[in-house]
């Protein structure tokens, strides 16, 4: 009979535990580990070697609500793991009852039992524990610890992404605070020349033509000085929403010159493995691995040990008396059978879960792979671009130099000046562009990575 029962409970175990047809469709892109040559500083804004702009990111960091959610989604996150954890060690409650019910007179007990309103009071020591023998419980556990990584990973991706924003309205209001600098000092020339023009044409030396057209040029120049103050307010508006403070706290914000930071020439493609949203997708292939695992689990018998030990009797005066002990000692099985495919429905749905987790993950690093990839042309290009506007730059402010000394000595007209200062004007704004754009280049760099490539070391870290 012993035999014949362990042959049927495997048969049983057997059909219970059918997995066929049921496997992952879907597999990560292999990805280098990061060279030894470099590493990523997750405090990347010092490179920028700005106090100013140092003072501000911190500032938003420690401020910012989304950090906060953040860094709650950890907590939250670290306690299910330790619920999780929690499940794969036995379990002791008391558990206490005490009751005033009136009996059946026709139902299991017979008067004068039946018929009677009696206490019944119950004290008793439950323990409970789940042999873990297919392993279901280390896997949530596993799973939960990765959800906890993951979260810990977008948090720092939550940190990059207020960062890069603040930087990136901060060299805007440095570029446009230039702009705005540049368009008032030429508009005091060009009001300068106006004020020659009429005096000329007071005399007859200037023809009403030539007046006009400085005039306009007077109009034109302070409509863009209008323009640009008011890109400087709405940028110092944006950073101050970031950073969750007034418009005072925008209006603080000084100009400042720096030089651009040195990013290496080369960046490994291997170095975006280390970003940290792909970091947290790579957590969460992990997480969806082991709720695999947690679902064949279940196709298996699950077996407690449950016992309990305590005192039961009518009227609550009799609980501690001798001959109230009741005590219980056994196994309990739970074998599924039959459950209408749930139990394969499940699986697939965690094997389809899982796919999910790894497209999301190969979509990141085709993508970060492309970004690195633009990011870095791009950069060559605009310094490329700033080096020859530095030359064209020399040639134009020489120019202007000249025609503007030989106009106040008389040698010349008001609109050789304007032919020589319009140019020059449009020129300068070209490069305050090119400078913005290349800070903007290297931010998108930092973002790509998830943070500034440096030579060697350890990669920092600064969770969230």
């Amino acid at each position: 009979m012993r035999a014949i029962a362990a042959m049927l409970t495997c048969t049983l175990l057997c059909g219970c535990a059918d997995f066929s047809g049921f496997h992952p469709e879907s597999r990560p892109l292999a990805i280098k580990k990061p060279s030894p040559k470099f590493a990523i500083d997750t405090k990347w804004w010092t490179i920028f070697k700005d106090d100013q702009l140092d003072s501000l990111i911190e500032e938003a960091l420690a401020n910012s609500p989304d950090i906060r959610i953040a860094q709650a989604r950890i907590r939250m996150a670290r306690n299910e793991a330790g619920i999780a954890d929690a499940q794969r060690y036995p379990q002791l409650n008391v558990d206490g009852s005490a009751v005033r019910e009136r009996m059946s007179a026709t139902g299991y007990f017979p008067p004068p039992l039946g018929g009677s309103t009696l206490n019944f009071g119950q004290l008793a020591l439950d323990f409970d524990y789940e042999f873990d023998w297919w392993g279901k419980n280390r896997a949530a556990l596993n799973a939960a610890l990765s959800e906890t990584s993951a979260e810990e990973a977008e948090a720092i991706e939550t940190r990059l992404i207020l960062g890069t924003a603040i930087a990136q309205s901060y060299f805007m209001l440095q570029a446009n605070m230039a702009k705005l600098d540049m368009s008032k000092h030429i508009l005091q020339e060009q009001e300068s020349l106006l004020r020659l023009a009429r005096f000329r044409a007071q005399n007859g030396v200037e023809s009403d033509y030539r007046l006009s057209q400085q005039e306009s040029i007077v109009a034109k120049t302070r409509l863009d000085v209008s323009r640009i103050e008011e890109a400087v307010k709405l940028e110092r508006s944006q950073i101050a929403a970031l950073l969750g403070k007034p418009q005072e706290r925008g209006d603080a914000i000084l100009p400042r010159i720096d030089p651009p930071p040195q990013i290496p020439a080369s960046i490994p493609a291997d170095l975006i493995g280390m970003r940290p949203d792909i970091m947290a997708q790579r957590y969460r292939i992990e997480a969806a691995t082991n709720r695999v695992t947690v679902a064949k689990a279940e196709f298996y018998p699950n077996i407690d040990l449950q016992a309990y030990a305590g005192v039961q009797s009518i009227g609550f005066g009799n609980l501690l008396k001798s001959g109230s002990e009741i005590t219980s000692f056994g196994p309990a099985i739970h074998l599924p059978i039959f459950n209408a495919g749930m139990l394969k429905s499940n699986l697939g749905a965690k094997y389809a879960e899982y796919d999910i987790a790894v497209e999301g993950y190969n979509r990141m690093v085709i993508d970060a792979m492309r970004d690195v990839s633009q990011a870095s042309t791009s950069l060559q290009s605009i310094i490329t671009q700033i080096s020859a506007q530095n030359e064209l730059m020399k040639g134009l402010e020489k120019a202007h130099k000249i025609t503007f000394s030989r106009y106040r000595e008389g040698l010349g007209d008001a609109l050789s000046v304007i032919e020589a200062e319009t140019p020059l004007l449009s020129q300068r704004n070209i490069k305050t562009d090119l400078d913005e754009m290349r800070m903007e280049t290297i931010l998108q760099m930092i973002k790509s990575l998830g943070g500034a490539p440096m030579p060697g070391g350890t990669t920092s870290s600064n969770p969230g």
